[in-house]
């Protein structure tokens, strides 16, 4: 009897054995065979992509420079990036510069193109210093996204308002324009005989008032109604470009004294940037430097584009020689960056340093 059991129980050990082994293998082919149906169907194991939508503010109005520049960037960027769409808003559409250089730094806005506010970090005007560079060899030694000191600190500062600094957009060398001719033009320490707005900084007042000009402080807003009333003879500041685009038919002279380097910023949130992959990143900053180069080389060419623009209208375009310019950055850095030079903060130090 007990042999029996025994014969039994191991008969329907190695029954439930087999039955096991059998299940196992049901159970992977049907695993198998759902596998191969997904993979026939067009399904993916992998991670659906991320949709993105983000917002592009420029400061200038379609068909310009700045304009083609950002639709260039956009679309490297859409191709490159899985998933992201962006849309660009021109013209300070989304507000001006210094709106909306907050609003990307709380990451409203994603991606700008525009000039440096000051707003909230005095030192930034650094990038505008007086005779800080006056030829293309120096622009791109200081400004480089590289190594450029200038660019550095600018994205350093930057990222403390919540920013990622991508690339710069160089416009123009500084030039004075006027509606009548100049007096003493070519001597930093005569008297120019005019009035002129200055951009709403005391380094801007106190360079323009060192070399000869009559100054008044105006935000670009008030500036065309001064010109066209006469309550300002011209506006310094800017350059060519800017003063065809805004005072054009107003404008008479253009003293080309290369008195500052003109650069517009490329940049986006932080949050915008932490969003993306390592990946992701790299290809941005590929991408981004790439345009910068671009950006180089179209600058160099509207240098004379807008001269053009301004004689073929009438206007006068003055011209001064390597040795005056020299003459009137030598001056200015006697006279004026050490009245001015504590604006910019520890760089300062930096700076000259590395002119030395």
């Amino acid at each position: 009897m007990k042999k029996s059991v025994s014969v039994i129980l191991a008969l329907g050990l190695i029954v439930a054995s087999l039955t096991a082994c059998g299940s196992s293998s049901a159970d992977t082919a049907q695993t198998a065979a759902a596998q191969t149906a997904a993979a026939s169907s067009g399904e993916s194991s992998t991670a659906p992509v991320q949709e993105r939508v983000w917002k592009f503010s420029t400061t200038r109005a379609e068909g310009t420079d700045n304009d083609m520049m950002a639709h260039a960037f956009k679309d490297s960027m859409e191709k490159s990036i899985d998933g992201l769409t962006i849309d660009i808003y021109p013209n300070n559409q989304l507000g001006d510069y210094t709106v909306v250089q907050e609003a990307v730094g709380l990451g409203d806005i994603q991606l700008s193109l525009a000039s440096m506010s000051n707003g909230v970090d005095q030192t930034l005007s650094v990038q505008i210093a007086p005779y800080l560079v006056s030829n293309w060899d120096e622009a791109k030694k200081f400004y480089n996204s590289t190594d450029g000191i200038i660019y550095k600190y600018i994205e350093e500062r930057l990222d403390l308002q919540g920013i990622h600094l991508l690339a710069v957009m160089p416009k123009y060398f500084g030039s004075i324009m006027s509606t009548k001719p100049l007096t003493n033009a070519d001597d930093p320490t005569a008297s120019k005989g005019a009035k002129i707005r200055v951009p709403m900084m005391n380094s801007c007042e106190k360079f323009a008032s060192a070399i000869g000009f009559q100054t008044t402080p105006l935000p670009i807003s008030d500036t065309f109604t001064a010109l066209q009333t006469g309550v300002i003879e011209g506006v310094g500041g800017a350059g060519t470009e800017s003063y065809h685009s805004d005072y054009g038919e107003l404008t008479k002279y253009v003293y080309k004294y290369r008195t500052h380097m003109e650069n517009h910023w490329l940049y986006m949130s932080n949050d915008a940037w932490n969003s993306l992959s390592a990946d992701e990143q790299a290809t941005v900053t590929e991408i981004a430097k790439d345009w910068e180069n671009k950006a180089y080389d179209l600058a160099m060419e509207n240098e004379t584009k807008y001269e053009e623009l301004f004689t073929e209208e009438g206007a006068e375009i003055i011209e001064f020689d390597d040795a005056t310019i020299q003459k009137f950055a030598d001056y200015v850095h006697e006279k004026v960056w050490p009245e001015i030079g504590d604006e910019y903060g520890d760089i300062w130090n930096d700076i000259l340093a590395q002119l030395d």
